[in-house]
């Protein structure tokens, strides 16, 4: 296979930019929304080179420290930092055709893989949320890493080292835009072992040697992710899912298979995203979804060990996607069970698969129909990023997809209450109420949408719910509150004089 020239890459660059910014350009006039404001337009440390080194916050450093050009730039100006986004995408769109074709695609199929990567519409929340940038700084360095190890192997002396010490820095680069490229090593692993002769592999070389850096490389990671193994954090994730009912590992084992197959079939139709979902929790181990779910990924494992050398390129893709799903699974309480940014570096092991399908079956009618799936995703997206025009938008619209939500169901009542819709803020903040009553945020919106309804006896009762046992996550506004009720008490006791 012929290397591509110098020529052929910039027009490929230049393709491939045209396209991110033709489906992701009217992300451009969306405003700040999601976890913009605190990851960036409050954060001290993404303003300045002199903040970033005080790191006064908790953060990913790759991510803080491409803030601080847009900062000094566009100041809280949300389009500037847009042309970074739209920037990073495109040019991982391109380091995935360089990389497929290093494995050995075609380069018009490699371009296909790509596009499917690059047009997605669950890359709307990585490339329309700002804060999300992690996720496109992740996958820059991981393909920049598992590119200089692969053309290592057709390098020579002093060459070949460079590469490899250049494949650990961006590794390293990898980790500090996020932590869930833990995982990266098993697709350099992955790749050695189904497309690199036997005698001239190097990580599988030593086996022994490699599976004890695995062990050490992962008593470091539990070390300083400890917290992640506490019950704390396992009641966190039964929180946001409006569960409560026991504290075993079931219901979380569960749920991440229940994601596992959620994920694959918003691959396939991508409709109805969101910026948060929830799901069904239960301690049964009968639970239909969630095995068809775990069958589905014991079957993927099975096919990608079947076709390992007949289709080494599908193996390939999909080892990758499960390789990167595992840090974002959820089996180690994390978070979310489930989000659209998760898939930013999964999406890549799909779009490697289709590659590997087309330069295997080049049909005619397989290409077309690709290119066919390929423009209707592209529309689906653009679509999809109006959503994200502001927070209004955003939730109003999570809302319809996932009304379980009690984190959506109280967002979408403050959205309602800073409208002036305090009807529906009342609405949505007694079922966010309904669905977990110790969504405490949930009582300070009702209780605000109540007292501009003059519904003051519901304020004050909610107001009191919120000072009472909102202290201990929001203390500054609590302590607020209480200065507060008793004026409003005042208030209550002179309207119900004069009824």
């Amino acid at each position: 296979m012929s290397l591509i020239s110098s020529p052929r890459k910039g027009i490929v660059l230049l393709f491939l930019l045209l396209v991110t910014s033709a489906v992701f350009g009217n992300t451009f006039v969306n405003q700040w929304s999601y976890d913009d404001p605190p990851v960036v337009l409050k954060n001290p440390d993404a303003h300045s080179l002199s903040g970033f080194l005080e790191n006064k916050r908790l953060g990913r450093p790759m991510r803080e420290l491409t803030y601080i050009p847009d900062h000094i730039l566009f100041g809280d100006k949300p389009a500037g930092y847009r042309v970074q986004q739209l920037a990073w995408h495109g040019v991982n769109g391109f380091l995935l055709v360089l990389l497929f074709h290093a494995f050995g695609v075609e380069l018009p199929v490699a371009l296909l893989g790509a596009l499917f990567f690059l047009v997605h519409p669950l890359q709307t929340e990585s490339v329309a949320s700002i804060a999300n940038r992690k996720e496109l700084l992740a996958l820059f360095f991981s393909l920049g890493s598992l590119l200089c190890y692969v053309k290592s192997f057709t390098s020579v002396g002093a060459r070949r080292l460079l590469l490899r010490v250049g494949a650990l820095i961006a590794y390293g680069g990898a980790l500090l835009s996020n932590e869930t490229t833990v995982t990266l090593p098993l697709v350099a692993v992955l790749w050695e072992l189904l497309l690199v002769e036997r005698e001239k592999r190097v990580l599988l070389r030593k086996p022994l040697l490699a599976l004890a850096v695995s062990i050490v490389a992962g008593a470091v990671f539990i070390y300083f992710f400890r917290w992640i193994f506490s019950a704390d954090q396992l009641l966190t994730v039964y929180s946001k899912n409006s569960f409560g009912a026991s504290q075993s590992y079931i219901p979380l084992f569960m749920g991440a298979m229940k994601a596992f197959g959620f994920y694959l079939g918003k691959i396939i139709l991508p409709a109805g995203l969101a910026p948060e979902y929830t799901f069904q929790l239960s301690e049964s181990l009968w639970q239909p979804q969630a095995l068809l779910s775990l069958t589905l990924l014991a079957g993927a494992a099975a096919c990608a060990a079947s076709v390992r050398r007949s289709l080494p390129l599908v193996s390939l893709g999909i080892g990758w996607f499960i390789v990167f799903w595992l840090p974002i699974s959820d089996l180690v309480p994390v978070g979310y069970l489930a989000a659209d940014r998760y898939m930013y570096l999964c999406l890549p092991g799909i779009g490697l698969v289709l590659a590997g399908l087309l330069q295997r079956w080049p049909k005619r009618l397989f290409v077309a129909g690709t290119c066919l799936v390929l423009v209707v995703f592209a529309g689906l997206t653009v679509v999809q990023n109006g959503y994200w025009r502001n927070e209004h938008t955003l939730w109003r619209h999570a809302v319809t997809v996932n009304p379980d939500s009690t984190w959506v169901q109280e967002t979408v009542a403050l959205s309602y209450l800073l409208t002036g819709d305090y009807g529906r803020a009342v609405g949505h903040a007694e079922e966010a109420l309904r669905l977990n009553r110790f969504n405490t945020r949930a009582y300070v919106t009702l209780a605000k949408a109540q007292e501009r309804l003059g519904n003051l006896a519901e304020a004050v009762r909610n107001y009191e719910m919120f000072a009472s046992f909102g202290a201990m996550e929001y203390p500054e506004e609590a302590a607020q509150i209480r200065l507060y009720l008793p004026a409003l008490r005042e208030r209550f006791a002179a309207q119900k004089g004069l009824q």
